[in-house]
């Protein structure tokens, strides 16, 4: 086990040997070599070593600097599994990450400082829990095995600790090397939280490949024009980010960019275009449960991807098979189901009080079920949607990625979100009272120039009429969570919320409202007919009863259906709330 820990870091080696005056690690206010970065990582290792036995987990706190690199590199050296903690993050869940894997040590900058020396202390009493000082947890593994602990998000359930080995890390990371021509010439940013595991890549990468890794703050990355600042003024070559970043920052011709990679969720041929122009782009994918990731493209070609962007080929010791989601049934025959990846990648298992849950996969694969549905075309992996995603709307299952991939073909959408949602019952004034709770409207929302009608007739010869969307609603900018998702929950309820400037005004204006509200398209007019702009059997009846909040007292479903266009219906409300 320590040939394989040695091999994990052999580049690193080699460039401390070969290269000692370059750049390993930038940051805003300091830099260090090869030499000083080797000389630390190796003190901090046998540190380690002297304090902690073989199996024991060590603690390393993730603010940003150079103190939190050197200790993953020394943890990695001195072959004691280490996880990240957070001081963002909530006590109650660094205590339970610490009081779970046993932690005595937690390894962080003196005097709080990314760049500060590092040193090993207790970690704090609010991560302590009341039964006093821990106990190093016995894991049941050789010595090295487990190279480091990261638990999940707990987006689908509670947060689960999963412990991977060191092993299958080493290919992942070379084959990263060697399709992003990573060399001592090249300039990485790290950009992922160090408690998610996209950074292992960003940072094993560069320094196993002799090149500098740039390290700032979380303020200078943010997506958009300060991110794109950070690419200009470090001179950056490399970055891996997410999809929504990649959307809202753009390109310039001041960037050094040699190759991106896009990780994290879903890429649209949108930003392959936008990407390609100024560096190779790359589409990655991987889970914490499989080792970082297990596939990666090659560098696509934007004429390629205008039906969907392909995942990528394998990378590391994996493999991979599809399971049909009704019949379990793999094999060859199976072009789209569940994904499941098989090999030595999957990690060791899940970390519970009780001990560790091996993750044996379907019966029958050895491997993970991901959870994500795919299809394979033309030999290559298209992603489609998560599983616990399908919504059901009107009795139709509906794979909601599936839908966004078919809007974001039209070349003017950039991005696209679709969820099911229930429709309110919007009165003229925008409020909205909560109508039935089931989720009868399948919406759609799309950043891009795309005009909603037009965007409608692109679906029109697309997808089958009960996956169109009721609701296209165009987005300038899209709402993001904490680690740089999409918020689906914000989105809905800013559309819900939403308040005209000045309150409709007359019959014509409030039935526009209405219909606008409904249906996304913002320029609806009197001559247009409700179901050409979406308006559906469940919008019909919310419409109705915003008509008869407005006098028309006997609005009924019926005459929706048999008005040519809205003028007619703007006309019978003038007529019934005189």
């Amino acid at each position: 086990m320590a040939a394989t820990a040695r091999s994990l870091l052999d580049g690193f080696d080699r460039a401390v040997r070969d290269t000692p005056d370059n750049e390993a690690l930038r940051t805003v206010r300091s830099a260090l070599t090869y030499r000083e970065l080797g000389r630390r990582v190796d003190e901090f290792a046998d540190r380690l070593r002297r304090l902690t036995r073989p199996d024991e987990c060590v603690a390393l706190l993730g603010t940003r600097g150079t103190a939190a690199i050197t200790a993953m590199i020394g943890a990695l050296r001195a072959r004691r599994p280490f996880v990240f903690v957070d001081e963002r993050d909530s006590d109650a869940s660094n205590t339970a990450k610490t009081g779970l894997l046993g932690v005595r040590l937690l390894a962080r900058g003196s005097g709080g400082d990314g760049d500060g020396d590092l040193e090993l202390t207790e970690p704090p009493a609010r991560w302590r829990t009341a039964a006093g000082p821990l106990e190093p947890r016995r894991l049941p593994f050789a010595d090295g095995e487990i190279g480091y602990a990261i638990h999940t998000s707990g987006s689908t359930g509670t947060p689960k600790c999963v412990l991977v080995r060191t092993a299958p890390l080493a290919p992942v990371i070379r084959d990263h090397v060697t399709r992003l021509s990573v060399g001592p010439g090249s300039r990485t940013l790290q950009f992922a939280r160090l408690t998610f595991d996209g950074c292992l890549t960003e940072i094993l990468w560069t320094l196993t490949a002799g090149a500098c890794l740039v390290v700032v703050d979380e303020g200078r990355l943010a997506p958009g024009a300060v991110l794109a600042d950070t690419l200009e003024r470090f001179g950056i070559t490399h970055l891996k980010t997410t999809p929504f970043a990649l959307t809202v920052t753009e390109p310039t011709d001041g960037m050094r960019l040699e190759h991106v990679v896009n990780g994290g969720g879903p890429c649209r041929p949108a930003v392959v275009r936008t990407w390609s122009k100024a560096a190779s782009f790359h589409n990655a994918y991987g889970l914490t449960e499989t080792t970082v990731c297990n596939l990666l493209s090659d560098a696509l070609d934007p004429d390629d991807c205008r039906d969907g962007v392909p995942l990528g080929e394998l990378v590391g010791d994996c493999a991979y098979e599809l399971r049909d989601a009704g019949t379990g049934a793999t094999g060859p025959g199976v072009r789209r189901g569940e994904l499941v990846v098989t090999g030595a990648a999957v990690a060791a298992g899940y970390l519970t009080e009780q001990g560790v849950t091996p993750l044996d996969g379907p019966a029958g694969t050895g491997g993970y079920a991901t959870g994500d549905v795919v299809e394979l075309r033309h030999g290559r992996l298209y992603f489609v949607e998560r599983l616990d995603r399908q919504v059901k709307v009107r009795g139709y299952r509906l794979d909601p990625g599936e839908i966004e991939v078919a809007v974001c073909r039209h070349p003017d959408v950039r991005e696209a979100v679709v969820v099911a949602e229930a429709q309110s019952t919007a009165d003229p004034a925008g409020s909205a009272d909560s109508a039935d709770p089931a989720a009868d409207t399948l919406v759609c929302y799309y950043q891009g120039t795309a005009d909603p009608r037009a965007l409608r007739g692109h679906l029109d010869g697309l997808l089958d009429p009960y996956k169109i969307p009721s609701v296209l609603e165009r987005v300038d900018v899209f709402p993001s969570t904490p680690n740089g998702k999409i918020d689906r929950d914000a989105l809905r309820t800013r559309r819900h919320a939403r308040t005209p400037a000045d309150a409709p005004d007359g019959p014509d204006e409030r039935l526009l409202h209405l219909v606008r509200t409904l249906t996304g398209v913002q320029d609806a007019r009197l001559d247009d007919n409700f179901f050409e702009l979406g308006g559906d059997s469940a919008s019909a009846v919310v419409l109705v009863t915003g008509m008869k909040k407005l006098g028309w007292t006997d609005a009924g479903v019926r005459d929706v259906l048999r008005a040519e266009n809205l003028r007619v219906l703007a006309d019978r409300l003038r007529e019934r709330s005189v």
